[in-house]
């Protein structure tokens, strides 16, 4: 503490007006977080969210980092105050992806779907709907069709 505020490295454990836990790891400066840190969201019955990057000045991430769920989901890539915004690659818990562009956490522009064990495609995105022409390949990368997705 310096001058009454957090200063330097440190824990910070509280509660948001219903009783979620909040818990942030990071340097502070002057009362706020600064550079790298994390921080866990804990909800609900014992579920959890974390982020790990850049904090800033209003507690979210702006810039490159990670978050990641109890259930497997995860994102990394970049953020905008806390939403995933600009290129960025988020993994399904059975292992498929999609790597490409985001914003306000929707896909959002290119992008690419890969299902590891079978196929992938890629083509433009506009809020979590895909767009215009998508080439679909096979596991060893054979183009099977394109298809227009108006």
């Amino acid at each position: 503490m310096l001058d009454g505020k957090r200063d330097g490295y440190g824990i910070v454990y509280c509660t948001s007006t219903n009783n979620d836990a909040w818990l942030y790891e990071c340097e502070w400066k002057q009362g706020s977080p600064i550079n790298n840190g994390r921080f866990i969201w804990i909800y609900g019955v014992k579920k959890w969210n974390q982020w790990e990057g850049p904090l800033m000045s209003d507690y979210l991430l702006t810039g490159t980092g990670s978050w990641q769920d109890e259930d497997r989901y995860s994102y990394q890539g970049q953020f905008k105050q806390g939403r995933f915004h600009g290129q960025g690659k988020y993994i399904y818990p059975n292992g498929d992806f999609y790597q490409g562009e985001w914003m306000n956490n929707n896909r959002t522009g290119q992008g690419r779907f890969t299902n590891p064990n079978v196929t992938s495609y890629d083509g433009q995105q506009k809020e979590e709907k895909q767009v215009g022409v998508h080439k679909y390949y096979e596991k060893q990368g054979v183009l099977t069709k394109k298809q227009d997705h108006k």
